[in-house]
């Protein structure tokens, strides 16, 4: 079948779920026979029809022939934005995506390249098959900002989960959610496809990379996709095209942790066999016949963290001293063959900081690796690999990384928009090279933009679209503008500093730097106010007090268990009374555990999940607002004197919410939210139970919170306005 046969294929099945009379709003006529010829038509665009307010200005062609962000057909079935008829009566199916590849193909097929005409277009700069993770974007989110566009990269971030994928067609994207199930989390694939590319110097004019770095990126190189490639004999004119794809993808961190730690009671050849080094069932690569893309599908596994078996055998091992809480040591395997978990023991911390017992290992799923492409007929070209991360789940996938720092640096109220514990940064931000020790060499030292964001070749003198203020589209991305770039040690990849011969220093990026299993640092990283934001929530309101950490995210009370389902599994603080003193119990922070949770599928998105980009900034904002109103400021000492004891999202009617207003004569408006907090006192630890913590509450206050108004109530006195400069 024809590119163009299996275009108008999937136009004729979507023509009567409103799409026909969608395209004609623009003079497009998605049933004409022959279907050619109104493809390449003129067409006066209306973009005033919800969802193509974004598409390029330059555009008036259903297909632009080279140009997939002026063509637009390839726009509607692409964008999330486009989601209801000229009537605004929500379209009755959406494409999936081998239509939306099939559209993308023809783009690039109708009238197609010669080699040599690509080499002219590069003046003859040498070109490569490369791969890249891409995703047709609204305009916000593009290298430019100027218009709805692809956007590429050569890592792409899939994600672990104990369920199959799934396809969401109105977003366009895989969600991470399962239906009626609260502990279900699916798998996250990335979509990686083959293109003609050249290596260029930066240029924030014409490719990028995205938050061009003018310090760096002019004296870097980085590969530009210029030609989409694809089987058959429409993608390059004289040639007839097929493509193979291959991947790699291994876990060793069980493996490197005995090579940094000695007496660990193993070695080689050992620790180079499964699971201490593990490469099969991590993931699949799903190829589309033809289409010249494939689907990296990491492998679906019944629990997020299992315990590790070697030899039929639970895989023990002498526990390390000081590993800094990067590896699982709760389990202790006692000679008699019984296992002690350890966190019913007292001073379990310092227990497993010490080390020198035998411990069992647990493994997870994520991994590093890489995607090739190799094209018999175009063998004459180098083979360029992209960098193909498994990283662990995403607990707010509806929040990007990049998103939050723009946000951040725009905020009035913000003193400095460095307001997290840890500096953000976006993977897509950092300038190092991929993995060095894959066998093969995949990547070279040298090729330090292979997490960078880039752009098709942008045409110089293109309008860009008028005064584009258009709601967000919440949805999960898996370029590595939405994943962590900052190292300490990681999120969904480490960093590792190398000397070599010559005595400078080379940094890359691998998978085996970071915590085995995954747990280990979800539970650090939250409980350090998330480490990560916008990947894991802000843990310090399920724990006692520990140094002068504070929420910064607060995750509400349902999202903390207050509903039954707590994202961590965590027991709920309580306020008790004892002796006529109030006091807020919690489960001791020393004796949780994130991967017996993990083991048990009892973490959660279910609300995490679904806290929208906006929201999440809100919450962030709110919570600076508040430590504002009661005198601590941006101190973090003083923050730390104030816990937060709950934080709802107020639904009214809300019996509390009107007595507030009635007592101060305000009404507030638009979203509103609840947060309980209080002074606290001195912590001890109840004589009934050591893996508890009490911290004496000196006073409580209560705070409603809008986007422009605070309410306060402290102890038995009647609401108040708060003041706040803003």
């Amino acid at each position: 079948m024809s590119l163009l046969d299996t275009v108008a294929q999937a136009c004729r099945r979507l023509a009567p779920y409103g799409w026909h009379s969608l395209m004609l709003a623009h003079g497009l006529d998605i049933l004409a026979v022959p279907l050619k010829a109104e493809l390449l038509k003129p067409l006066s665009i209306n973009r005033k029809v919800p969802g193509f307010a974004d598409f390029c200005m330059a555009g008036n062609r259903a297909i632009e022939p080279l140009r997939p962000e002026q063509s637009l057909l390839y726009h509607a079935f692409a964008s999330p934005r486009v989601t209801v008829d000229a009537s605004g009566a929500p379209l009755g199916t959406y494409p999936s995506p081998a239509e939306i590849e099939a559209v993308l193909n023809y783009v690039f097929g109708v009238n197609p390249p010669t080699l040599r005409d690509l080499q002219r277009q590069v003046q003859d700069a040498p070109l490569a098959v490369a791969v890249f993770a891409s995703e047709y974007r609204c305009a916000a989110d593009t290298v430019h900002g100027e218009h709805a566009d692809l956007c590429f990269s050569r890592t792409g971030i899939a994600r672990v989960g104990n369920t199959d994928a799934l396809y969401n067609p109105q977003l366009r994207c895989f969600l991470p959610f399962v239906e009626d199930s609260a502990y279900g989390i699916r798998v996250m694939p990335v979509q990686y496809s083959a293109w003609i590319a050249v290596q260029l110097q930066g240029n924030a004019e014409q490719f990028g990379p995205m938050d061009f770095q003018s310090d760096v990126d002019p004296a870097l190189k980085f590969w530009v996709p210029i030609h989409k490639l694809f089987n058959g004999k429409e993608c390059l004119a004289r040639h007839d095209l097929k493509l193979k794809f291959e991947h790699f993808h291994i876990n060793d961190k069980i493996r490197h942790i005995h090579l940094r730690h000695t007496g660990t009671g193993w070695q080689e050849p050992d620790i180079s066999r499964a699971p201490f080094l593990v490469t099969d069932g991590l993931a699949t690569l799903k190829v589309e016949p033809g289409s010249g893309s494939a689907l990296l599908l990491p492998e679906a596994k019944p629990r997020l963290a299992e315990p590790a078996y070697y030899q039929g055998q639970l895989l023990s091992f002498i526990m390390p001293k000081n590993s800094g809480g990067m590896i699982h040591g709760r389990s202790m395997l006692h000679d008699d063959g019984t296992v002690e978990d350890l966190n019913l023991r007292v001073g379990v911390a310092e227990l497993v900081k010490q080390g020198g017992y035998r411990a069992l290992h647990y493994q997870d799923s994520t991994a590093d690796g890489y995607i090739r492409a190799r094209c018999t007929a175009l063998q004459q070209l180098l083979s360029i690999a992209a960098y193909s991360i498994i990283g662990p789940m995403d607990f707010f996938p509806f929040c990007n990384q990049r998103r939050l720092m723009r946000w951040a640096q725009q905020v009035p109220a913000f003193a400095d928009p460095n307001i997290w514990n840890a500096r953000l940064e976006a993977l897509s931000n950092v300038r190092y090279c991929a993995n060095l020790t894959f066998e093969g060499l995949p990547f070279s030292p040298q090729d330090r933009g292979v997490t960078a964001i880039v752009g098709l070749p942008h045409q110089s003198g293109t309008p860009s679209s008028d005064n584009l203020r258009l709601a967000e589209i919440d949805r999960p991305t898996n370029l590595p503008d939405g994943a962590a770039g900052l190292f300490a040690p990681g999120w969904d990849t480490g960093w590792i500093r190398q000397q070599e011969p010559d005595g400078s220093w080379i940094n890359f990026l691998a998978g085996y730097q970071l915590a085995s299993p995954f747990t280990e640092d979800v539970k650090i990283c939250s409980a350090l106010s998330s480490f990560w934001p916008g990947l894991v929530p802000d843990g310090t309101g399920s724990f006692e007090q520990r140094a002068s950490l504070h929420t910064i995210i607060p995750v509400s009370s349902a999202e903390s268990g207050v509903s039954g389902i707590a994202w961590d599994n965590q027991p709920t603080p309580q306020l008790i009374e004892d002796e006529g003193q109030t006091y807020v119990r919690y489960g001791a922070y020393d004796h949780s555990d994130y991967t017996r949770v993990a083991v048990a599928n009892k973490f959660s998105l279910q609300l995490t999940g679904a806290v929208t980009q906006q929201q999440y900034q809100n919450r962030v904002l709110s919570m600076y607002r508040v430590y504002n109103v009661l005198g601590a400021g941006t101190d973090k000492v003083l923050r730390s004197l104030w816990p937060l004891r709950s934080f709802i999202d107020v639904q009214c009617p809300d019996a509390e919410l009107s007595v507030a207003q009635q007592q101060v004569g305000l009404v507030l408006r638009g979203w509103i939210y609840r947060f309980h907090v209080y002074e606290r006192g001195a912590e001890s630890t109840p004589p009934e139970d050591f893996k508890l913590r009490d911290v004496q509450v000196k006073q409580q206050v209560l705070l409603f919170v809008s986007a422009d108004t605070i309410l306060i109530k402290t102890q038995n006195a009647e609401w108040q306005l708060a003041l706040e400069a803003l």
